[in-house]
């Protein structure tokens, strides 16, 4: 969530002692490791970076998002040494490095699961594997459990990929959805704020009751609900405030948001201002082609 390039890497431990002080919650959210046991086929491990989903199948297990450091370390011990299941899939929702640069610690794993955007952001990062890019979507079957995993669009980046559960009716979003946060919108790694409505549009047509989030705990429908109910004000009040002629600054002043869901800053990464001023930018963008 904090690592959106390999130049913001080495930026994260000085990124962590301030967030420590100016948001212990976030803090609390992004670094502990809490495990959710949901019956003897899954696991949910919920902080330590992304958040991770494990299903056990036979004698393997398939994993999304491997987290990374220690916590990744004490991922593969959990799985392997404790629960006794070979991880041999491992799904990566991006490129994040608090998501994926613990695929390093899975030195057996068999196919990894990338959308093509993201296998080139890691491949120019050092990371090699056995990749399986995910273009259309893909449909697994792992024992009991039928898990499809496709790329709704583009969002939080352009290489986002979602798996859904189907017997459990859950979805696995990565950070297209964090609990309660603003948008993390990564525009270095082809976010994109204007596409991220499209993409939440068809996440709320999956027949998902439950979503894991890419952090903090499991959410309902709802939480997608408030997030695009946000991009549909922020849009309509920063065209309104481009309408008046105002500079960027100036519309940031101007647009209160004051109808708009109240959801929490990610310290480093994401806020209100932070939303209004991409979506004063992607709109100017948009319209310069016809003002020539």
């Amino acid at each position: 969530m904090f690592l959106w390039s390999e130049s913001h890497r080495n930026r994260l431990t000085a990124a962590v002692c301030v967030a420590a002080l100016v948001s212990g919650c976030a803090l609390q959210r992004f670094v502990r490791v809490e495990e959710r046991r949901i019956d003897e086929h899954l696991w949910l491990f919920l902080g330590g970076g992304g958040n991770s989903a494990v299903i056990t199948h036979g004698r393997e297990a398939f994993v999304s998002d491997v987290k990374f450091g220690g916590a990744a370390r004490a991922l593969r011990h959990r799985v392997e040494e404790d629960v006794a299941r070979e991880v041999r899939r491992v799904l990566l929702t991006h490129s994040h490095g608090d998501h994926a640069q613990g695929l390093s610690r899975f030195r057996r794993v068999g196919p990894v699961l990338v959308h093509p955007n993201t296998r080139r952001r890691l491949e120019a990062e050092g990371h090699r594997a056995r990749w399986v890019e995910v273009e259309a979507p893909v449909r697994l079957v792992l024992g009991d459990e039928v898990v499809r995993v496709w790329h709704p669009g583009r969002g939080h980046t352009d290489g986002d990929l979602v798996a859904w559960l189907e017997r459990r009716k859950l979805l696995i979003t990565g950070d297209l959805v964090t609990a309660d946060n603003e948008p993390l919108i990564d525009v270095e790694a082809g976010g994109d704020v204007l596409a991220f409505r499209d993409t939440l549009d068809a996440l709320l047509e999956v027949d998902f009751v439950t979503a894991l989030p890419g952090h903090g705990a499991p959410v309902g429908r709802q939480t997608l609900q408030r997030l695009r109910e946000l991009f549909d004000v922020v849009e309509r009040e920063v065209r309104a405030a481009q309408a008046l002629g105002l500079s960027e600054d100036e519309v940031v002043a101007r647009v209160s948001l004051a109808s708009a869901p109240t959801l929490e800053p990610v310290p480093f990464a994401a806020s209100r201002e932070r939303t209004i001023r991409l979506m004063d930018r992607a709109l100017r963008a948009r319209a310069a082609p016809h003002a020539r």
